[in-house]
C-alpha cells in the first residue's frame, strides 16, 4: 500500500471519509486502490461503501452467514439519544429541501436555525440555560458523527454533510417514527 492508500484507510477507520478531508487520498482510493482496500476490509468483516457523486465513503459491518463462524464486530451499533435522532431527522429533511431549492453544492444552516428547529419538538424547561447546553451537546454529537461541520468562516454556521442521506434513510425514519409513537404513549399515559 502506498502512502495515500494508508491515509484513506486510516480516515475510513476513523469514521466518515469525505473527499474534502484529503483529496489526494480520495483520488488514490477511487482510481487505484479501491479493490485492494475492499479486500482488506472484507477480511476483517467490513464493507467499503463509496458514494462518488456526493464525495464520501464509510465502512459498515458485512452481513455474516448464520452457519459460518462469527467474526467479532469492529463497528458496534450505537443507539442515539432522542435529541440526536431528532436533529438527524431534521437535518435530513433540511438537506432535501435545500437540494430542491438551491443550485449550490453546500447546504448551510445557522446555529439559530438548528436551535429553533429543535425547540419546536422539545418540552420547555424552566432552566433555559440547561436546555441550551443540552442543545449545544446535541449539535456537538451530530458533528462528531460527521453529519454537520462547523464553518471556519462563521462561528455560528454549519454545513449539513450529504452522508446523512445514506444513514437516515426510509427505514431509519420509519424506526424513528415508531419510537416517537412509543415515547408519546409513555409520556401521556
Amino acid at each position: 500500500m502506498n502512502y495515500e492508500t494508508k491515509v484513506a484507510t486510516t480516515l475510513l477507520l476513523k469514521g466518515l471519509f469525505y473527499k474534502s478531508d484529503n483529496e489526494n487520498a480520495w483520488l488514490e482510493m477511487l482510481e487505484n486502490s479501491r479493490g485492494v482496500m475492499s479486500e482488506y476490509f472484507e477480511v476483517i468483516g467490513l464493507s467499503l461503501e463509496v458514494d462518488e457523486v456526493e464525495g464520501y465513503a464509510y465502512l459498515k459491518t458485512l452481513e455474516q452467514d448464520e452457519d459460518a463462524p462469527q467474526l467479532p464486530k469492529l463497528i458496534n451499533a450505537r443507539e442515539l439519544s432522542f435529541k440526536v435522532s431528532l436533529l438527524c431527522v431534521l437535518l435530513r429533511k433540511k438537506i432535501v429541501d435545500f437540494e430542491m431549492q438551491n443550485e449550490s453544492s453546500r447546504a448551510i444552516i445557522s446555529k439559530e436555525d438548528l436551535v429553533s428547529s429543535l425547540l419546536l419538538f422539545l418540552p420547555q424547561k424552566f432552566n433555559e440555560v440547561k436546555l441550551h447546553k443540552e442543545i449545544d451537546a446535541t449539535i456537538k454529537k451530530v458533528e462528531e458523527l460527521g453529519f454537520l461541520k462547523k464553518l471556519k468562516s462563521s462561528e455560528n454556521s454549519y454545513e449539513i454533510k450529504s452522508a446523512i442521506k445514506a444513514f437516515v434513510d426510509a427505514q431509519w425514519l420509519s424506526d424513528f417514527d415508531e419510537k416517537l409513537r412509543e415515547y408519546k404513549e409513555e409520556r401521556w399515559s
